[in-house]
């Protein structure tokens, strides 16, 4: 049987019209083509579905049962395009994410989605702490891969928690293996490597340093927006520095860089995924890659 798809549209509006004139206006066609159309429809099911002596028109009994269907068949086929559009995304999901976790974090989530069944490209947007935040605001990115900040406060509810992160103090290590900066030791003078200000790492570190400052004298050195840049200082020599621990793999296994302070210096932060608001269609391939991000093992 072969019924084409904009006659099933035809009948649907014809249905909710109750009016050739006005369905036919409706579906952009005129009154007599449109007409043929429901004929053609009618020549091909062997039936009537439209009583046209009574006014305004009728279904019969069989356009009755017919419209339920044809109904299904046009979501069925709108949800099926949407979904096979989407196999192979012509625009790529677009997270955004500090230098730190586009380096440290971000390579696992690719690697997580090229394990899924159908083809998803990615983009990323580097950017500072504050402007990533403002770009999930703005709906100019998907997804947001950060520390859990208040300044997002609006998103916790729709996020996954990706790992339990801690912010570890490092410094430079002497002969013996040991820091050349004691966080331990009281009234010593620590040079402190910082986090550019207005940043959610730079609000941790300072309130940390508020809270427990008093014992050990502080000396700000400089300041970076990237826990990469505060590292390489560190390996430097010039200062302890607070880097998130997936960043020191490789440094601490070597001792090129060693902890400065025990857990009291050591604040845990929460690593998420946000995303944006206006991804809340239960049938796009979007929420699809949510409900798999849930399956992420950082």
């Amino acid at each position: 049987m072969n019924i084409e798809t904009k006659w099933l549209k035809d009948f649907v509006v014809l249905s909710q019209t109750r009016n050739f004139s006005k369905a036919a206006e409706i579906r952009h066609v005129s009154q007599p083509a449109f007409s043929r159309r429901i004929k053609a429809l009618e020549s091909k099911l062997n039936c009537k579905v439209v009583n046209r002596l009574h006014q305004p028109l009728q279904l019969t009994l069989s356009g009755e049962i017919f419209l339920k269907r044809a109904e299904n068949i046009l979501v069925e086929l709108d949800l099926l395009s949407e979904e096979l559009q989407q196999q192979t995304l012509r625009t790529p999901l677009v997270f955004s994410a500090t230098h730190t976790l586009s380096i440290g974090v971000f390579p696992s989530i690719v690697e997580h989605i090229n394990k899924l069944p159908f083809t998803v490209d990615t983009q990323v947007k580097i950017a500072d702490a504050d402007d990533c935040a403002n770009l999930l605001k703005h709906n100019h990115c998907d997804y947001l891969l950060a520390f859990s900040d208040p300044l997002l406060d609006d998103f916790h509810h729709d996020s996954i928690l990706l790992a339990k992160v801690k912010l570890l103090p490092v410094c430079q290590a002497n002969e013996q293996g040991e820091a050349i900066y004691q966080l331990s030791q009281p009234k010593s003078s620590v040079p402190y490597l910082a986090y550019q200000e207005n940043i959610y790492l730079d609000r941790v570190v300072s309130k940390l340093i508020k809270n427990k400052g008093q014992q050990v004298n502080f000396n700000k050195m400089l300041m970076s927006p990237m826990a990469d840049s505060l590292k390489m200082m560190a390996l430097k020599g010039l200062g302890v520095a607070w880097i998130p621990e997936f960043s020191l793999v490789t440094e601490l296994a070597s001792q090129q860089l060693v902890i400065a302070g025990d857990e009291q210096w050591q604040p845990e932060l929460s690593l998420r995924l946000y995303r944006a608001k206006k991804m809340h269609n239960k049938h796009s391939f979007q929420e699809k890659i949510w409900q798999h991000f849930h399956e992420i093992n950082l």
